[in-house]
């Protein structure tokens, strides 16, 4: 991924995490709590990205993550 590629993905796994909560009060249901699990997951996979680990491998467990978190996110209608 290019400099600029990565700080794209960068703003959106901050935007997902930290200001697309959502809007329920209180305590989440598990399928919501087990998909905000999938953000820190690709968060620790980006990571992996941005240091040079296997860039090729983490990417494509990176996409594969934010794929499948998305889709969930639609399913569960967040």
């Amino acid at each position: 991924m290019k400099k600029h590629a990565m700080e794209n993905e960068w703003e959106r796994l901050i935007f997902e995490s930290t200001k697309n909560k959502p809007h329920i009060q209180g305590v989440y249901p598990d399928a919501i709590v087990e998909n905000r699990e999938l953000l820190l997951l690709a968060q620790c996979e980006f990571g992996k990205i941005e240091v040079g680990i296997d860039t090729k491998f983490h990417t494509k467990i990176y996409k594969l993550i934010m794929k499948h978190y998305f889709q969930q996110k639609k399913c569960l209608e967040i």
